[in-house]
């Protein structure tokens, strides 16, 4: 009895020795398991992120496939904007907005898409596509928060919108995420810093207009029509910036017409009205002097529109209160600012309002460089 007794507590002893030595490798094998194995296409991917904002639409980001997992990122000279953006600042934060919708798009196949290597900076010297960055699908086994639909989704009102301001659960959230970033979100809901904003983002904008430099170069932008703007595929289409073709176009090719008198105020009361019912006012702070930067700020403001998009609200970015020194600097003086060496560069205002216009986009073969 006492020798069966031995043996049965020695083999329950080996057994449970087996099982805390196996367990690590149980898990790995359940790991290896669940792992994806088949990795989407670049060709699917692109055909999601292809809907990301870019700075005025341009879509600067080409791909070069060069296997199942990896890429080169490249983007085109004739995209990018000389006079608005001599530096290419925010032509890399597009790019960082493309790379973090190819992720987010590959993570219903249950991968991520990550940069690897980062070349030169962007520049508006090269004469021809230029390679910047290389490219990696690899496993996710972190659960995506947004869903791919989010990307479809997505718009730019720049309309009217209906009064509300931003629920407080949906700035908590925005709030959260900036942190994973290291960025630091605001928001306002006061009147009076609106009616600021919104009076200093008119002011510089027909400031900006008195510019022959830049107005040249934002009229080769603009799609007057649909026709133009279905054929070209990029650019600022005239029915989603909330105007007509017709009334752009002539402020555009007769731009001395409508700096005095009559059509001048005109003029002005129609672009006001395009921001009546704004309730919320929104900046962003963070690390803002190199390309890696540039980038990281990129992939937050990704997630951050698809988050305001998550909840049903829309923004339109008041680029030229960055872009403009003397606005940038006056609405300095009435912005939080963010701590550590930080630095605004993105203001934006959000809301709810109609389902605005979606632009149109290159379509992926225009994007694939074979």
């Amino acid at each position: 009895m006492e020798n069966s007794r031995r043996i049965f507590i020695k083999k329950t002893a080996l057994g449970l020795f087996s099982i805390a030595l196996l367990n690590p490798f149980k898990q790995l094998w359940a790991l290896t398991k669940n792992e994806p194995t088949i990795p989407p296409s670049w060709e699917k991917l692109i055909d999601i992120a292809r809907w990301c904002p870019t700075v005025h639409n341009l879509q600067p980001h080409q791909v070069k496939i060069i296997s199942e997992t990896e890429a080169d990122l490249l983007y085109d000279p004739n995209r990018l904007l000389p006079i608005g953006d001599p530096n290419s600042i925010f032509a890399t934060v597009s790019m960082g907005i493309f790379v973090e919708h190819l992720s987010i798009a590959s993570s219903s196949f249950g991968f991520k898409v990550h940069i690897t290597k980062i070349y030169d900076p962007i520049t508006i010297k090269s004469k021809e596509p230029t390679l910047f960055a290389k490219l990696k699908i690899s496993p996710n086994y972190e659960k995506e928060t947004l869903d791919i639909k989010l990307i479809e989704k997505r718009r730019t009102s720049r309309t009217a919108y209906n009064g509300k301001a931003l629920e407080q659960n949906t700035v908590e959230i925005l709030k959260a995420q900036a942190k994973k970033f290291n960025q630091e979100f605001f928001h306002s809901s006061d009147q009076k810093f609106i009616d600021f904003i919104v009076e200093l983002n008119q002011e510089t904008l027909f400031e900006d207009l008195e510019s022959k430099p830049n107005r040249e170069e934002l009229d080769k932008l603009f799609r007057y029509s649909k026709k133009d703007a279905e054929m070209k595929k990029d650019g600022l289409w005239a029915k989603c910036m909330g105007f007509s073709g017709i009334l752009l176009k002539s402020v555009f090719h007769h731009h001395e017409r409508w700096t005095k008198g009559v059509l001048k105020k005109m003029l002005n009361k129609r672009y006001k009205s395009s921001f009546d019912g704004t309730c919320s006012i929104c900046w962003i702070g963070g690390k803002f002097e190199n390309t890696e930067d540039w980038l990281e700020s990129g992939k937050y403001f990704a997630r951050n529109w698809l988050l305001l998009t998550k909840e049903n609200a829309y923004l339109q970015p008041t680029g030229s209160l960055i872009t403009n020194i003397r606005a940038y600097n006056k609405m300095k003086t009435i912005l939080t600012p963010p701590k550590n060496g930080k630095v605004i560069w993105m203001a934006y205002r959000a809301g709810y309002s109609k389902t605005p216009t979606r632009s149109y986009r290159l379509g992926t073969n225009e994007i694939l460089i074979k």
